[in-house]
């Protein structure tokens, strides 16, 4: 299945990128995440591709949109159940991108810890609200949550309570013994 599945991919990939003329290697991966998703990484590599990118990474957005459309809509036929996320990255632009987002996350959840109070980032695409929460999952003593409307949504990292983490109070135990 994996590999008729990364067949497609390739050909259709092949396909973009001679109608888009662009001078490029192609890099194509399948791996399992979790609960039976499959996830495809597509890696364009080369020099001179910040078109492919865009202002903000908007290229790179709208690329992974159609071609995660493409491939899922041509892998349906094979496995109508088939669960399927498409990542596209260009010349390492995504990787990077989410390193800064991780380490941002990171020094903001330690500033939510020394004030005690809740953090909100500026507004943000889902996929990097989902680097935001999947970085910070990892900890017991902060929580995420995903904030406003639209184009305005954003994560807030709270600090979590000594309840919520489930730190006794010292004073409980002197309490009994009186």
């Amino acid at each position: 299945m994996d590999k008729k599945l990364l067949k497609i991919a390739q050909k259709e990939v092949e396909t973009l990128k001679d109608l888009l003329g662009v001078e490029a290697t192609i890099e194509c991966k399948m791996e399992d995440a979790e609960d039976d998703l499959k996830v495809l990484n597509i890696v364009f590599g080369g020099e001179n591709l910040g078109y492919m990118i865009g202002n903000r990474g908007r290229h790179l957005d709208a690329l992974q949109f159609v071609l995660g459309n493409i491939i899922r809509n041509k892998a349906r036929a094979l496995d109508e159940n088939l669960k399927l996320a498409v990542n596209v990255d260009v010349a390492g632009y995504k990787q990077e991108r989410n390193e800064r987002i991780e380490k941002l996350a990171m020094q903001k959840a330690d500033d939510a810890r020394i004030l005690g109070d809740c953090i909100d980032l500026l507004p943000m695409s889902a996929a990097d609200r989902r680097v935001v929460h999947t970085t910070l999952s990892k900890f017991d003593d902060i929580k995420t949550e995903s904030q406003g409307e639209g184009w305005d949504r954003f994560v807030r990292i709270i600090p979590k309570t000594e309840k919520e983490i489930g730190v006794k109070d010292s004073n409980e135990g002197l309490q009994e013994e009186e």
